[in-house]
């Protein structure tokens, strides 16, 4: 694994997870802008994983983010953060869940994390960056920050059409986006958890980025869809948010 000695905090100890994130100040009404830096973060709360956030607007050696520096080694990728430490720490991403309900886990994360996202960043980065920069800021000066959204539209727009999805209509992307949430509410039922009584990876994922529809006050089809069919995953979003984010409302995170 690739060293980046420039990201250690000067302070560092063993066994402690310093989780590079996207700074905490660029995102309002949630912790993160990063469904990904969401998923990692709330898996380390659910298995009380000792973690330090480090602020930092660069990538890993992957050119991804998040990524985390631990015991001198740079992890990237939010999967594979979580099973690197899931045998360091002896922790099970799903405890207590037979095989068959982890083979239905790691399918719904990988239909949210494959094709739910992209739903998500069409909408606030190609569709409506302009209305989504009053909820993030760039780490530059003012005068650069219209410059940056531009930018950064431009390359998820690129992105979004070298996957396939940005091949669709507007339309066609929200209702595959929407069909996930539906999804998502059929299977979730009246569960506590995604997959029973007991938390799991899968609850973090979904959480990581049904809260950047849930909680940013954009107009998001999928937020309709949620409101309207799916007050089920409204509830089970909120039960995860008390359970696990204590402290998520007066913003000492």
């Amino acid at each position: 694994m690739a060293e980046t000695k420039s990201n250690w905090k000067p302070e560092w100890k063993r066994d402690i997870v310093y989780l590079h994130v996207f700074p905490r100040a660029m995102a309002k009404c949630i912790p993160n802008i990063s469904p990904f830096a969401m998923k990692l973060e709330m898996w380390l709360r659910m298995n009380e994983i000792p973690y330090q956030i480090v602020d930092h607007m660069g990538f890993s050696s992957k050119s991804q983010t998040p990524f985390i520096m631990f015991n001198e080694d740079e992890i990237p990728d939010s999967n594979f953060i979580i099973e690197y430490l899931s045998k360091h720490f002896k922790k099970d991403p799903y405890p207590g869940i037979n095989v068959e309900q982890q083979a239905v886990g790691r399918s719904f994360l990988k239909m949210v994390e494959e094709n739910t996202a992209w739903s998500i960043f069409w909408y606030r980065y190609v569709e409506h960056m302009q209305e989504y920069m009053e909820y993030i800021k760039f780490q530059v000066p003012e005068e650069m920050q219209e410059k940056v959204g531009a930018g950064l539209s431009s390359s998820v727009k690129d992105r979004a059409w070298k996957h396939g999805i940005g091949r669709h209509s507007n339309e066609e992307i929200y209702k595959i986006g929407s069909d996930d949430i539906r999804a998502i509410s059929a299977y979730l039922g009246k569960k506590k958890y995604f997959l029973g009584e007991t938390p799991s990876l899968i609850d973090c994922t979904l959480f990581g980025f049904l809260v950047q529809i849930i909680f940013v006050p954009l107009d998001f089809p999928m937020k309709v869809v949620i409101q309207e069919e799916c007050s089920n995953v409204l509830d089970y979003i909120n039960r995860l948010k008390t359970e696990f984010w204590p402290h998520w409302d007066d913003q000492q995170l």
